[in-house]
């Protein structure tokens, strides 16, 4: 529904050429950025000849980086606009939105990044202007990153008929103020930046205006209810988002107080929070990560999010050692971004390293048609790689297949992909260890031990050169081993010794 409030807005804004851009603590802003002004639109009957006086002053003060300058109006100072006349104060910035617009927007967290700056900028502000300033959000625009005050003298509070006429400024009243008290020990700079925080945690209420004075007067404004949070209910549980909540709460409430610094930095590391990437990886560094998959899940609700898919796969697999949850979330990934590679290498690394556990009995450790799935994830993982990365993970579905029992397969497999046209690469140890298993698997027994041979020909002239890592050769030196023993052991078999 229509208010006349909402009816004159339009109008100034249509006479102005300009945009409303919200409340101020004195007057209304509107911006035109294309003509590179803001304007402030103040009451004629809220300001005397000396407040005029000073607001003329002010169009020839040095200007500073903080703040937009205050220049001459194209129209003169005082202007009758929808039929009410105003004191038009004008500001040269081409800044296209202020703090209000970033508040109003659908994301929280850009929000907090903005008020977290302007406390950075409030002690500067207050050189400036006066230890009384008092700036709402639609006193203070962006440019870029940046915020920048629009300025006045330092005049303490509007009328309690401007304060009324917006139930937004009632909002930003201490309760002392809201009482008709002196504001004693408590800034009320920090008050309502504090509030303008909070908007971004808490949608503020549907009140009217009596109903709101009485909620500011008894410092609950925002109601601790939690169909009022703006947030996601994943994010509600992340430390620091709680932290620096009840941080705000406190202050707004006059239980608490807060340096603008400390408080701009709290408020920066709850806006990194608010990633569930940063979050879920903090709980994974505090030794939490049981609980850092359980976030994941919870943040998935919103939306599929492959790279939080993919790294609480890496949790699960890695730290919770639970490769079942791993595969599960992996599969998730390849429907959410099929054309990625990262969720088949993962899957593939976790299914070989299954069989591998089990030594090749997988099959029968488990329900066949477990194994089966298993198997058939692998092949449409390797399948679906991009060509240039399937010879790097080769052994993993050659490790599948030979747990499999799918032996000769698996060897035209690791054959094909041993050689480069007609090199045989010796050096993949890994492949030539599988392609000399599949050969003693089928009872070849002649041409296992003619790979192995060279798999050992091949560590001892990686050793003397260097080119592997001790650790590296160590790996597939225990595997060469294995499959000489069990060659030794075939062979013993076959002649009855």
């Amino acid at each position: 529904m229509t208010t006349t409030v909402d009816t004159l807005e339009a109008a100034v804004a249509a006479e102005l050429d300009a945009e409303y851009a919200g409340v101020g603590w004195w007057g209304t802003l509107y911006r035109a950025p294309g003509r590179r002004r803001w304007y402030r639109l103040i009451p004629v009957e809220e300001i005397d000849g000396e407040q005029r006086s000073e607001l003329l002053a002010w169009q020839t003060r040095p200007r500073r980086p903080d703040l937009v300058p205050v220049i001459p109006g194209e129209q003169g100072e005082q202007r009758q606009l929808a039929g009410r006349w105003f004191q038009v104060v004008s500001y040269e910035t081409d800044a296209p939105r202020g703090l209000a617009d970033a508040l109003a927007g659908r994301e929280p967290a850009s929000g907090i990044a903005s008020v977290a700056e302007a406390l950075r900028a409030l002690p500067a502000w207050r050189a400036a202007i006066g230890p009384e300033l008092v700036a709402l959000p639609a006193d203070i625009v962006l440019a870029g990153h940046r915020p920048l005050l629009l300025p006045l003298p330092a005049w303490g509070a509007p009328s309690l008929g401007q304060v009324f006429a917006e139930p937004e400024r009632l909002a930003h009243l201490t309760p002392e103020a809201a009482r008709g008290l002196p504001t004693g020990d408590r800034d009320p700079g920090l008050h309502a930046l504090g509030v303008a925080a909070l908007r971004c945690f808490e949608s503020p209420p549907d009140a009217d205006t009596e109903r709101l004075l009485q909620r500011a007067a008894c410092t609950a404004v925002f109601a601790p209810r939690p169909h009022d949070s703006r947030l996601p209910s994943w994010m509600r549980r992340v430390e620091p988002v709680r932290a620096v909540r009840e941080q705000l709460r406190a202050l707004t409430t006059g239980l608490g107080s807060a340096d603008p610094l400390r408080l701009a930095d709290a408020l920066d590391e709850a806006h990194r929070a608010m990633d569930p990437l940063t979050a879920v990886r903090a709980l994974r560094t505090a030794g939490e990560p049981r609980k850092a998959v359980g976030l994941a899940h919870a943040a998935l609700v919103d939306g599929p999010g492959y790279p939080l898919l993919i790294l609480a796969a890496e949790i699960a697999h890695q730290d919770l050692r639970d490769p079942l949850e791993a595969l599960s979330l992996l599969e998730r990934a390849v429907h959410a971004d099929p054309e990625r590679g990262d969720a088949y290498t993962a899957q593939l690394s976790i299914i070989g390293g299954l069989w591998t556990v089990v030594q090749g009995r997988l099959a029968g450790a488990t329900d066949g048609s477990f194994a089966h799935r298993l198997l058939t994830t692998a092949r449409a993982a390797f399948d679906r790689l991009p060509p240039d990365l399937r010879r790097d993970h080769a052994h993993e579905l050659a490790v599948c297949l030979i747990g499999q029992g799918e032996l000769v397969e698996a060897n035209t497999f690791v054959h094909k992909w041993l050689h480069d046209g007609d090199t045989l690469m010796w050096w993949r140890f890994d492949l030539m260890l599988d392609y000399a298993e599949t050969f003693l698997l089928l009872g070849r027994l002649d041409a296992a031990e003619q790979v192995a041979e060279q798999v050992r020909a091949g560590l001892r002239r990686v050793r003397e050169s260097g080119q592997r890592t001790r650790h590296d050769i160590h790996e597939h030196g225990m595997r060469y081993a294995d499959l000489v023993r069990d060659l030794h052991l075939k062979r013993g078999g076959e002649t009855g010794a």
